[in-house]
């Protein structure tokens, strides 16, 4: 009988207590039902081990029973479905996408070609352009004369300098020549002698988050 009352209390506690902290002592956060902390000043030596499965497809919720709406887990079977952090949306399985597979291009920019140019170095024959500071300031919109967005939207993400990297996917190697791209984003090229423009004269610079 007293380890039924015993149980019984427990219980009680416990359904009072909707807000639980593992680990110390104390109150959980206001805002959270579960958290998990080791030490007394918030900071912990462990992490969270999340339920390893091995998914045979996406639109399949095997091995759990049924598609639930928010379930994640960590798949660890490659061989169907690539491993990593899967989460559900109650029909089919998504990968969380890490942030170092994220690319986007460069935004647009018409790269000098005159010597007349301020870009140019008259003395070396390189032409320099800081590709990082246009992106820097296409994507913060500056220029409201010349840039829209829908009415709902926010504000792009503006990575710093050291924060991507930067690749060279293309260029017309009959016009341009030495053409290099630092770590923080500048490039730089000479001009082939005798060059012609022609329709697949352009560079495509590819930004990796990394």
């Amino acid at each position: 009988m007293k380890k039924v009352l015993l149980l019984l209390s427990l219980s009680i506690s416990l359904c009072m207590q909707a807000q639980v902290t593992v680990g110390v002592g104390e109150a959980a956060n206001q805002s959270a039902l579960l958290e998990l902390r080791e030490n007394t000043d918030g900071t912990s030596n462990r992490g969270l081990l999340l339920p390893r499965v091995k998914l045979s497809s996406l639109s399949l919720s095997s091995p759990l029973p049924g598609h639930v709406n928010g379930m994640t887990v960590f798949n660890i079977d490659g061989t169907n479905v690539p491993q990593g952090f899967y989460y559900n949306d109650g029909t089919r399985w998504i990968q969380m996408v890490p942030q170092n597979s994220i690319f986007f291009y460069a935004p647009s920019i018409v790269l000098p070609t005159s010597v007349d140019d301020p870009s140019y170095n008259k003395d070396t024959q390189v032409f320099t352009a800081f590709i990082y500071n246009v992106y820097k300031s296409q994507f913060g919109m500056g220029d409201p004369l010349s840039s829209a967005k829908s009415p709902s939207a926010g504000v792009l993400p503006i990575l710093k300098s050291n924060e991507l990297d930067y690749f060279v996917t293309y260029y017309d190697n009959a016009v341009f020549s030495e053409l290099k791209i630092t770590n923080d984003g500048i490039l730089s090229y000479k001009m082939k002698s005798g060059f012609v423009i022609t329709a697949k004269t352009f560079v495509n610079i590819v930004f990796k988050v990394r």
